[in-house]
């Protein structure tokens, strides 16, 4: 016959692991948000689309570019919103990694399983 404090050392023991699982998951989960919010804001993403003229959802992109002059693609500020300038190529590569940070954040706790 097992004393109650051997009983409730099992207990604990079974909790801690309940609890490590959770945090993984939960870890998962929160690498999975990261990369879908990073990969928003990239060209193609949700965000990201609507500023590029070349896209079939980049309204804000293509209404610019109607405008012309300095807010073309290709002018003097509409240049900057492209994933090579200065606006869009920062927001490129945050989302870039944003992205790249919530795969490793998913694949360290798939690769724990």
């Amino acid at each position: 016959m097992q004393s109650s404090s051997m009983t409730m050392l099992k207990l604990g023991r079974q909790t801690q692991l309940v609890q490590l699982r959770s945090m993984a998951t939960i870890k998962e989960k929160v690498g999975e948000v990261i990369e879908k919010a990073g990969k928003a804001f990239t060209d193609t993403g949700k965000v990201g689309k609507k500023f590029n003229p070349d896209h079939p959802d980049g309204t804000a992109g293509k209404e610019a570019d109607k405008q012309g002059g300095a807010l073309k693609k290709d002018g003097a500020i509409g240049k900057q919103f492209t994933k090579e300038g200065a606006i869009g190529g920062t927001a490129q590569k945050a989302g870039e990694k944003a992205e790249g940070l919530g795969k490793k954040m998913e694949g360290e706790e798939k690769a724990k399983k």
